[in-house]
């Protein structure tokens, strides 16, 4: 009995030991595809089947191969947002000797997209990746491999590429067992693509000011001399913070640019006030396709330059009403940067007959939104352009400033002060008590003091007489009576 006991408790130990270590390993593998969804990386939308498929990837899809042409399409979804919303993909076709597909650059940019899938039935956010790869006309049956490279860039700036790989089935060629032709074979010469690219961008204002509207002439340009640019379609993006599109719509369409030429698009927009000074790109994406029908996707940027209205204010000068000859006294000026830029070489000159300053007033740069003051030391001579040595004087104080370009702005204001002999009185507002004249205070002070004791006192006696007066006519008028 012992014995069964023991052989059953081993038998328990050895299915334990073989379920937990499988159940183990399938955690750890789902929770690295959680954690591989969790990065951010794109994926196919093996769930969904969009136009242009027979089946869903997760139901075995296959590309269509019809009329010499394979339609590849591959639908992408990521769980994070990715800048501009847009994704690059290049085709990677294999071997060109050994491969059924014509040899032609592939690489477009795929925009993301609310897209209608099963039939209609649902709607997924997602980019939707469509080729269209031309075949040979002398190919071989066979399952091909199509590398598509795709390149992003995350809501935080850091790049992203990612490679995916779809088997392209061949059944309507020749099978490699067969003997190779004798007739002699020319090889379909290499086509390019067209390129589009931003030539120029001109702007209805010579300064593109922050606060203003403006309006920008955009010239693209086909650098191709051979193939023709058509039904093409340009999309704008700006920076929403800086820029506000104006016209009704940021697509515009353009029929057709021929091998070698250009043609002008326009956009009205204005800049944000609070848009700082400096260099910002106007993104075009544009779609076209060639004679043949190939279609191709560019993107190129346009740039403007925007200046920020310098806007300072300086309150007058400061000095004293009333100046003595041979004084030395101090000019004061206050300036204030109103505007949203740095200015820079904030200066002062005073000119004045009968004041000559020790230099010029520098304050230095100031910040958008400072205020800073500066003084000088002004000597007093006598008027020279005058009847007169002395007497009132007019001057102009002349602000200089510069922006980060190096131009100079000027300011001018007048004042006007006046010229004293030194041997004029001063008013006590204008000079300050000297020690020693409190004691001239006190005197007055006590002398005032002294001549209302003596009044008080010669009125005193004055009663006392006048009452000694009225007793004595009294005793008399007694006397007479009796």
């Amino acid at each position: 009995m012992k014995f069964w006991k023991k052989m059953l408790a081993c038998l328990l130990v050895a299915g334990l030991l073989l379920v937990f270590p499988k159940q183990m390993i399938m955690a750890q593998e789902s929770n690295s595809v959680s954690s591989e969804y969790a990065t951010g990386k794109l994926v196919i939308d093996n769930q969904n089947r969009y136009e242009g498929m027979d089946k869903a990837y997760s139901d075995g899809y296959v590309p269509k191969v019809e009329q010499g042409r394979v339609q590849l399409v591959v639908p992408l979804i990521c769980n994070q947002k990715l800048q501009n919303d847009s994704i690059r993909v290049a085709l990677n076709l294999g071997d060109s000797q050994s491969i059924p597909f014509v040899n032609k650059n592939y690489e477009k940019t795929f925009t993301l997209q609310s897209t209608a899938v099963n039939d209609g039935l649902n709607i997924v956010e997602s980019y939707v990746v469509l080729f269209s790869l031309e075949l040979k006309e002398e190919r071989y049956n066979g399952s091909y491999p199509v590398v598509l490279t795709v390149e992003a860039v995350d809501a935080n700036g850091n790049d992203m590429q990612q490679q995916f790989t779809v088997y392209v089935n061949i059944s309507d060629g020749k099978n490699l067992n067969e003997e190779p032709a004798t007739e002699a074979t020319t090889e379909e010469p290499v086509t390019y693509a067209p390129k589009v690219l931003v030539e120029s961008c001109n702007f209805s204002k010579k300064e593109v000011v922050a606060g203003e509207e403006v309006k920008a002439e955009i010239t693209l340009v086909n650098t191709s001399q051979t193939e023709s640019v058509q039904n093409m379609t340009v999309m704008l993006t700006a920076q929403e913070e800086y820029f506000t599109l104006l016209s009704q719509s940021d697509a515009i369409y353009v029929g057709a640019i021929p091998a070698g030429g250009s043609t002008i698009i326009t956009y009205d927009f204005a800049v944000n006030s609070a848009t700082p000074q400096g260099q910002y790109h106007l993104t075009l994406t544009m779609d076209y396709a060639d004679s043949k029908g190939m279609l191709y996707s560019e993107s190129g940027n346009a740039k403007v330059d925007v200046k920020q209205t310098m806007l300072m204010q300086f309150d007058p000068v400061v000095i004293p009403k009333e100046v003595q000859v041979a004084d030395v006294v101090e000019a004061q000026v206050q300036a204030m940067n109103l505007g949203r830029t740095t200015v820079y070489n904030v200066r002062a000159e005073l000119v004045a007959d009968g004041l000559s300053p020790e230099g010029t007033i520098f304050i230095g740069n100031m910040e958008a939104g400072t205020v800073q003051t500066g003084s000088i030391q002004v000597s007093v001579t006598s008027l020279s352009n005058s009847n007169s040595m002395y007497g009132p004087t007019k001057g102009t104080i002349t602000f200089y400033y510069e922006d980060e370009e190096g131009n100079e702005y000027t300011e001018t204001e007048e004042f006007s002060t006046v010229i004293c002999s030194p041997f004029s009185e001063k008013t006590l507002e204008e000079e300050p008590d000297q020690p020693g004249q409190w004691w001239i205070i006190m005197v007055v002070v006590v002398g005032i003091l002294c001549l209302l004791l003596g009044y008080i006192l010669i009125k005193n006696n004055k009663r006392e007489r006048g009452g000694a007066d009225e007793m004595v006519e009294e005793l008399l008028a007694d006397s007479e009576t009796k």
